[in-house]
């Protein structure tokens, strides 16, 4: 694995932790709980990261983005322990389908892009919904983890 190629899945890892300290901060019956008309849940939120990294991954092997082709499982939402597994089942199928397709280009329709460019459309993706759950967060009066502060600045704030 080249050397850029192990900096864009440690950023990967750090941003995906922010995401599953976030999630494990969260009292169970928050995840129902939206901030507005369209908004969705806070579960869904999750759910959604873990269907995109999905869409991502299944690029990974057919060298072509689709973003039409995701679980959508409504069902995991409300459970902490049910997202935090797909979650984790996303992470561990990525890291075996980088390390065995690290040299490919992938299809995004406008360009084909190394593997390393669709990893950081990724990770900006997750960072996208960070800022939406910052909104959420704040809206409901919760608490952010440490984690989040450490890399965000203050976001606990009265």
């Amino acid at each position: 694995m080249s050397s850029d190629l192990k900096s864009i899945i440690d950023s990967w890892k750090m941003i995906r932790n922010l995401t599953n300290d976030l999630l494990e901060s969260l009292p169970e019956l928050m995840l129902k709980k939206t901030v507005g008309k369209n908004m969705g849940s806070i579960g869904k939120q999750f759910r959604h990261m873990g269907d995109m990294q999905l869409c991502y991954n299944k690029a990974i092997k057919t060298c072509k983005i689709d973003f039409s082709k995701y679980r959508r499982d409504y069902s995991i939402e409300d459970s902490k322990v049910k997202l935090k597994q797909f979650l984790e089942e996303m992470d561990e199928e990525m890291y075996g389908l980088t390390e065995k397709n690290n040299n490919i280009e992938i299809d995004w329709g406008f360009a084909k892009i190394s593997l390393i460019d669709h990893l950081n459309f990724l990770i900006q993706h997750e960072i996208l919904h960070h800022g939406e759950l910052i909104v959420y967060i704040r809206s409901l009066d919760l608490r952010f983890p440490k984690s989040w502060e450490d890399i965000w600045g203050p976001l606990n704030v009265s």
